[in-house]
């Protein structure tokens, strides 16, 4: 499939994602308001009821016209005293029961002129407040049967809670599966693109020693060849150029044993110090033809370490050989080695062409190579730095990398030291 293709599938599911997203959203607002308007209105329904029931009984219309004649600022405890406001709570308490309505409340009459209901106006209108008239009960107009329920916002949680919190957990859930795809979907398009270019590389890197290898024996073959020092020379061509191959084929064992994280260890009892050296005399020939040196510093009292000989000394070889392959001048390397609390540090430095920052959380990754314009303008297949990360850390170290463009790289390994 086309990547244009890929990108209109991706924006077009991503719309149906979030279109999705806007309805649950909305329809969660929509479910509060309504339960809201619910509440509302089975409120002013039960005290309509209340108050249609109390103008049913004669006895507490009576009653609470006899208290209403005496003085108002007695009028609560006179309603107490005479067993009205017990009825009228009773009532009340009946009436949102029928509605499904089981909370806390406060109950209170006051004087429609009296400054209390002016306050209490903007409350009214707001729902946290509920009244009904008085003038069928008492007989008389200016009191109203006012209704204040505290715990309103618990009811409504109670109510839409569950609901509420299980979609807003399924939203971020959404988003967080979303955003995990479409890094999964970015890492594969990334890794489609590197596998390419490792095939490329491959087809390339392959070609070369094997056009060169054919070529010189088919002279042998064919016996073009003057005297001995010429069939020394193709037979000295073959065995370089088959060196290539084998290096180039342990380098595809390498990237099969990342892909299937298999590698063997075989630690013991080594000397870094020794390594390094090790390292160094494996590239000394193709320093030497570079034209390049190397200087070492070893300031490490200590450089023991449980360690696998054939991977340390692959790394060593690898950052040096990267050193001098992404070098434009003369490579200069310099390897120091020091100790740090009860580990040892291992630098690798050069004078090559440097890392961008952008680039350099990227290097570690298998097939990366940081992009330097034609892709065949520096040998090998983007797996190395992927290599050393891996078997660093199978020895409970780690790695680091500060670069500057066009300035140069410092590679710095820490290893614990031999306990």
């Amino acid at each position: 499939m086309k990547k244009t293709v890929q990108k209109y599938i991706l924006g077009f599911t991503l719309v149906i994602v979030f279109a999705l997203l806007a309805t649950q959203v909305k329809w969660i607002i929509y479910s509060i308001k309504f339960q809201e308007k619910v509440f509302q209105k089975s409120v002013s329904l039960a005290l309509n009821q209340t108050i249609s029931n109390l103008t049913k009984n004669k006895g507490i219309c009576s009653v609470m016209q006899q208290c209403f004649e005496c003085d108002t600022v007695k009028l609560e405890t006179q309603l107490t005293s005479s067993g009205v406001w017990n009825k009228i709570h009773d009532a009340i308490n009946e009436e949102l029961r029928s509605y499904d309505i089981d909370i806390d409340y406060d109950v209170f009459i006051v004087e429609t002129v009296s400054d209390t209901l002016k306050s209490i106006q903007k409350e009214i209108r707001k729902g946290k407040y509920y009244s009904q008239c008085l003038n069928e009960v008492i007989g008389k107009t200016g009191y109203e049967l006012v209704v204040r329920f505290p715990s309103r916002t618990k009811f409504f949680l109670e109510k839409t809670g569950l609901m509420f919190l299980s979609s807003v957990v399924l939203i971020f859930l959404l988003i967080a599966s979303i955003s995990y795809l479409l890094k999964l979907y970015r890492k594969e398009l990334l890794i489609a693109e590197h596998t390419k270019e490792l095939l490329n590389n491959v087809s390339h890197e392959f070609k070369t020693p094997l056009s060169s290898i054919a070529l010189a024996s088919n002279m042998i073959r064919k016996r073009r060849y003057s005297d001995n020092m010429k069939l020394e020379n193709y037979a000295d061509l073959i065995f370089n150029e088959n060196k290539k191959l084998q290096h180039l084929v342990e380098s595809l064992l390498h990237l099969a044993a990342i892909e299937r994280n298999e590698f063997d260890y075989s630690k013991e009892k080594l000397n870094i110090h020794k390594i390094i050296k090790d390292g160094i005399s494996g590239v000394e020939m193709i320093l030497f033809e570079k034209g390049g040196k190397i200087s070492v510093k070893f300031d490490a009292q200590q450089s023991d370490v449980f360690a696998d000989k054939l991977h340390l000394t692959n790394i060593v070889v690898n950052l040096i050989s990267n050193a001098i392959k992404y070098s434009k001048k003369l490579p200069i390397i310099e390897i120091t080695t020091k100790n740090i609390d009860n580990k040892i540090l291992i630098e690798v430095k050069d004078n090559g062409i440097g890392i961008a920052l952008k680039y350099q959380k990227y290097i570690f990754e298998k097939y990366y190579r940081v992009p330097t314009g034609d892709i065949h303008n520096t040998k090998g297949f983007g797996i190395g730095l992927a290599y050393v990360k891996k078997v660093v850390e199978a020895h409970d170290g780690k790695v680091e990398v500060e670069s500057e463009l066009h300035k140069g790289t410092v590679f710095k390994i820490w290893l614990p030291l031999l306990n």
